[in-house]
């Protein structure tokens, strides 16, 4: 039996990518195919394995920044063809739309946001792109949830996301947690100049995500500090938020992730 493995795009470092990383672990063999691909924005782990993108990582603006290619993903994603007896998706919204003469196991991390959090997920994009997705709204709704049911099984990540896959799809999900983003035991880096007993939030810092809605909060707790790690681009608008009790330490490696969740209060 063959095995393949789909994924949105491997442009950043989060959660869904530390999945896939797993789903790589647990299948060595099996190829990544993914519309982009930007090694220098996302976990350095994926080096050494075959990844497949789609044909719009020729276009480095793309790679840059994927809300761009917004548009153009459905299609995309559509026209991956990926020869496998089984392809695992993971999937926020376009890996389950690949196509395959063989068995899909979607592993979903959320139904698209930007479809049915529209108002929060687009926010942070210009007025014209803001309306050519109102406009693609009602096709893209349609391609997404047709790709959903192509699923042999569809996996969740929590109760809370089995709970929005079946009244957006109608689909009842089996749910299965996520392995640990990070185990305890490992090598451990200090951050100069923080002392332990912070509040830590890990996050990508994305307008949905809600870390303002945290960064403000240590505005009325002078007394407390509180610790962010993450990228994102929301960063810049943080950065005006914060009060000087709030450190913004952007993307961290794992070394100083380990340390920073010792020492939190």
């Amino acid at each position: 039996m063959t095995i393949a493995i789909a994924h949105d795009y491997l442009t950043q470092r989060g959660g869904a990518e530390r999945v896939v990383l797993s789903m790589a672990a647990a299948f060595p063999e099996a190829p990544i195919h993914t519309l982009l691909y930007e090694p220098a924005t996302t976990f350095p782990e994926f080096d050494s394995i075959s990844v497949r993108p789609s044909p719009l990582n020729r276009l480095p603006l793309l790679r840059r920044n994927h809300r761009l290619a917004f548009p153009i993903l459905a299609a995309a994603a559509s026209r991956t063809h990926v020869e496998a007896d089984v392809v695992v998706c993971s999937s926020s919204g376009w890996a389950h739309g690949v196509d395959t003469s063989g068995a899909k196991v979607v592993y979903c991390h959320a139904p698209a946001r930007w479809l049915y959090q529209s108002d929060v997920y687009l926010r942070e994009l210009g007025a014209g792109a803001r309306a050519a997705a109102h406009a693609l709204h009602g096709p893209l709704v349609r391609w997404d949830r047709r790709a959903a049911g192509t699923a042999e099984r569809y996996l969740v990540n929590s109760s809370h996301v089995a709970r929005l896959v079946r009244d957006v799809y109608g689909i009842e999900p089996e749910i299965l947690p996520p392995p640990p983003v990070l185990t305890p035991g490992g090598a451990r880096r200090q951050v100069e100049g923080i002392e332990p007993g912070f509040v830590l939030c890990v996050s990508r810092l994305l307008a949905y995500k809600n870390v303002d809605v945290v960064v403000e909060a240590f505005r009325q707790l002078p007394g407390e500090r509180l610790v962010v790690v993450g990228d994102g681009p929301d960063a810049e608008r943080l950065a005006a938020l914060r009060a000087p009790n709030v450190t913004l330490l952007g993307a961290v490696d794992d070394a100083t992730l380990r340390w920073l969740y010792a020492g939190a209060a």
